[in-house]
């Protein structure tokens, strides 16, 4: 400890005899030295840490654990925790991600609780239940957060909301990219951020259980 003193007070004093430009260049090169030391390395984080923070039910951060590495779709399932608005992906019985979710809005289009098979999988989809009413060049939207049963104005058309990566689970309802409130409100379907969703898609395939609880 004694030796790291004398070094950086060898090194203070030699900073203090550098112009303005040279200090600005050091600093400048020091922050890229250190940068590039730290650029790949990782802190370790256990999944009972990350859970254990008093913010977990709120953050917007993701989990990833080694388990992420493997890849058996035959062996692995979701649980989405509606009270939590997380969910968990499971790879051979260890969980590989923990992400945010959204669902279906409480007190009117809840995501029903039970135990699921993944049925559908479209890289891109568009729902043919909700959406927004455009103008027929497709350029302005006339009116957002439409049902298709709604009427539309005059020339108007409903146009399906984007949901990529679809999962459909449990008839009109599926996993998919979406906005991630803290609070639950969607339509039903759970929403995932993309970084998440392209993953489960990846991971899961047709028959995949999705468990809701």
């Amino acid at each position: 400890m004694k030796y790291l003193g004398i070094a950086f007070a060898l090194g203070l004093a030699a900073c203090q005899q550098m112009t303005p430009a040279e200090l600005q260049a050091y600093y400048e090169a020091e922050g890229d030295r250190l940068e590039e030391i730290t650029r790949h390395v990782r802190m370790a984080y256990t999944f009972e840490n990350f859970i254990a923070n008093p913010e977990y039910r709120y953050t917007r951060d993701m989990w990833r654990g080694g388990a992420l590495e493997g890849y058996n779709p035959a062996n692995s399932h979701v649980e989405v925790l509606l009270e939590e608005q997380r969910g968990r992906l499971y790879i051979n019985g260890t969980i590989a991600m923990d992400f945010p979710v959204c669902s279906g809005r409480v007190g009117g289009t809840e995501t029903p609780k039970g135990t699921f098979r993944i049925t559908q999988k479209v890289k891109e989809y568009r729902s043919n239940r909700y959406g927004s009413f455009m103008s027929r060049d497709g350029e302005r939207v006339v009116a957002r957060n439409v049902s298709a049963s709604d009427v539309p104005p005059e020339g108007a058309v409903f146009e399906g909301a984007d949901m990529p990566y679809w999962m459909r689970f449990n008839g009109p309802i599926g996993i998919h990219v979406g906005n991630v409130h803290r609070e639950s409100d969607s339509h039903g379907c759970v929403r995932v951020p993309e970084e998440a969703c392209s993953i489960l898609f990846e991971k899961l395939a047709v028959g995949s259980r999705v468990i809701v609880k």
